[in-house]
């Protein structure tokens, strides 16, 4: 099944071929929940919450959940129905909600909150909104960990890492067509935004410990501390 050249949502036709889309489509996705995993041992709390915005099928907190054994709510958070159908198989200790965090979702109690190239796809002047809400959600000592498409710091710098996406897209057998097709559908649907602009974010939310734990060109993994 090929994605729909005019747009990309997250419905009934990119339910079926998220997993290997996205597998083939971001770099060391493996490599990024394994390390997501194992950071989260430093945060993750008894009798606490953990989120995952933009949940999709829940793979992430699958494996949270199974990793720590915990008495912990695992809370996973899409606005799309049919991801939200899609998640099943998943630990008894994973629920996922229908919801929409920019609409002033409450996180209440959390230890660890993550995002896994979701909020690229918020528009930037609800962004800092969802930021805060993270900010004022979790506890003292509770961690924000997120991977993000950014752009360069400059046209030359976006240039290369374009370039060496697309490499990587067609080295993983993605067709130029479909390479292109998707560049289209993504057009204002996907807005990504530099590396300072994430972190400034991160700042004015109130968080002051904020570290880079993984870099591929135009994406990055950013963790910061209540």
């Amino acid at each position: 099944m090929e994605l729909s050249k005019h747009d990309w949502k997250f419905n009934h036709h990119v339910v079926p071929i998220f997993d290997d889309h996205i597998s083939k489509s971001v770099p060391f996705y493996k490599e990024i929940h394994k390390m997501i995993n194992n950071i989260s041992g430093w945060f993750i709390r008894e009798n606490t919450n953990v989120y995952d915005i933009g949940s999709s099928t829940g793979t992430l907190l699958n494996r949270l959940s199974n990793t720590y054994n915990k008495e912990v709510n695992y809370i996973g958070l899409d606005n799309s129905d049919d991801m939200v159908l899609a998640s099943n198989n998943l630990s008894p200790r994973v629920t996922i909600e229908l919801t929409d965090v920019t609409e002033g979702y409450i996180f209440k109690n959390s230890s660890l909150i993550t995002s896994v190239l979701t909020l690229q796809f918020i528009r930037e002047d609800l962004r800092q909104k969802v930021i805060n809400n993270v900010y004022q959600g979790l506890n003292n000592g509770g961690a924000f960990i997120f991977i993000e498409k950014v752009l360069g710091n400059d046209a030359k710098f976006n240039e290369m890492w374009a370039d060496l996406y697309h490499d990587l897209k067609m080295e993983n057998g993605l067709s130029k067509e479909h390479i292109f097709d998707k560049s289209r559908a993504i057009r204002g649907v996907s807005n990504p935004i530099t590396v300072k602009e994430n972190i400034h974010m991160l700042e004015k939310s109130g968080f002051n410990k904020i570290d880079i734990f993984f870099k591929w060109n135009n994406f990055t993994g950013i963790i910061a501390i209540k």
